[in-house]
């Protein structure tokens, strides 16, 4: 693809204003929408899995890569790589369900995801900075996410702040 990632983008420009970002955002949920409406939930949604691509010369064309954890609800007879209780994904990006029965993911757990993604790309930082996944776990489970306007986000309109906040709830 002709592109870069948005873990890359915000790695090397930093934070993105807050209409691109939205205007990214916007794809994402089309896409999430997508595969939820067919009963899909990616279950690894993340700035690396996301790419900011030129098509047909239009800029910031979002692609959603690696349905490698993608999890189909309505079929029982569908894989679960889950079944034995092995947490997979990024621990940064997943919701508290999901680290606390890798098995419970539905739609949510996207939403969560993308919560998370919002606020890395809105403030350049990530919602949890921690020195370790067993610190980053606990802050997950327990730890209420900054709003994005305390986290450097300062120009972001307060229905947008509240909205990333709901994304990244406990409940």
């Amino acid at each position: 693809l002709d592109g870069l990632s948005l873990e890359d983008f915000v790695r090397e420009e930093g934070s993105l204003p807050v209409s691109r970002a939205v205007h990214i955002l916007r794809q994402v949920c089309g896409s999430l929408k997508e595969a939820h409406d067919r009963g899909l939930v990616h279950r690894d949604v993340k700035p690396h899995n996301l790419m900011l691509c030129r098509h047909g010369g239009e800029l910031d064309v979002v692609k959603v890569l690696d349905f490698g954890l993608v999890k189909e609800l309505e079929n029982p007879h569908t894989r679960d790589i889950t079944q034995f209780a092995r947490v997979l994904g990024t621990p940064l990006y997943m919701a508290p369900e999901r680290l606390r029965d890798p098995a419970d993911a539905d739609a949510r757990a996207d939403i969560y995801a993308l919560g998370a993604v919002a606020f890395f790309i809105l403030t350049g930082r990530r919602v949890f900075e921690t020195h370790s996944e067993h610190d980053l776990v606990y802050q997950v489970l327990n730890v209420p996410a900054p709003s994005i306007a305390d986290s450097g986000a300062t120009d972001a309109p307060p229905i947008l702040a509240a909205l990333v906040a709901r994304c990244l709830a406990k409940d």
